[in-house]
């Protein structure tokens, strides 16, 4: 592991970040970014065992001074959620259910400052809403106490919508009263200018387009998937423009006229941005 903290994958790391914990946290997000959720698993491993290593020996000298980003108990925590989300990615469920629980408790942890007891609760509601995730993606009925979950918790309706529909496709449950309830959220996603606030509106608009495929409402999963296509930043999300790209393709049967003319006017002026491009006898050819 320290090979890997000092070798190639120390490029992405943040200058300033000398300790291991913060370097942890830094590849730990870097490979979230890659779905590259076998590696979080070995890292949060490491993460928590040299937290676990440095919390002990604080303990027998009571020496509490780190010279990190953030307090101890963070990178504790860390490790156990980061593990929790790829054992959830992966489909395994009950093992993410186990880590999920190590961190919804923080408490005990000594030597608490302030800041510390600040993480402790942030753990603690992360937790509480990922436990509704982790369950409701393994097929529990806790669908209305999620729902009631996040009407009282903004922050979470647009991360939480993006799980309810993934569920609904794994399981085949029917969400239109939900999507009815948070209509007006809905209709305001496009607005949004985060990039992690885009990037769970386009994951949203996809499985929403799924959802609607599953229940035969072509046009409107179509019509999702347009809405994604001419978005203004599409293009720069490579991963999901194709994604969305090849649900147009399986859904064209069911397009109606007016959704194909759109869909074929929009490759006409993303070809016309790129070069000016011509057909003849010979083939295609550029200007």
């Amino acid at each position: 592991m320290e090979d890997v903290l000092e070798g190639k994958d120390a490029t992405y790391l943040l200058s300033n970040y000398h300790h291991n914990l913060d370097k942890c946290v830094e590849l730990l997000h870097l490979r979230f970014t890659q779905h590259n959720w076998n590696d979080i698993i070995v890292i949060s491993d490491y993460l928590h065992k040299i937290s676990r290593d440095i919390y002990e020996s604080q303990h027998k000298t009571e020496q509490t001074s780190l010279d990190t980003e953030r307090p101890l108990v963070f990178y504790y925590g860390f490790s156990y959620l980061a593990r929790a989300t790829a054992l959830q990615k992966l489909g395994l469920f009950d093992e993410a259910r186990e880590y999920i629980l190590k961190y919804s408790e923080l408490g005990w942890f000594s030597g608490l400052d302030a800041n510390g007891l600040d993480e402790v609760e942030r753990f603690r509601f992360f937790a509480k809403a990922n436990m509704y995730t982790n369950d409701l993606l393994s097929g529990k009925d806790v669908l209305q106490e999620y729902v009631q979950f996040l009407e009282n918790n903004d922050e979470e309706v647009l991360p939480g919508l993006v799980t309810i529909m993934e569920a609904a496709n794994l399981h085949s449950l029917n969400v239109d009263d939900v999507l009815h309830k948070f209509q007006t959220t809905i209709d305001d996603l496009s607005s949004l200018e985060s990039e992690t606030n885009k990037t769970h509106y386009f994951r949203f608009l996809y499985h929403l387009s799924i959802y609607y495929s599953n229940n035969k409402r072509f046009e409107d999963a179509v019509r999702q998937v347009l809405v994604f296509l001419t978005s203004a930043n599409m293009i720069e999300n490579g991963t999901n423009f194709k994604k969305f790209i090849v649900l147009f393709e399986a859904l064209r049967q069911y397009a109606s006229n007016e959704q194909i003319e759109q869909y074929q006017n929009l490759f006409k002026e993303l070809i016309k941005d790129e070069e000016i491009i011509s057909f003849d006898g010979d083939g295609i050819r550029s200007h």
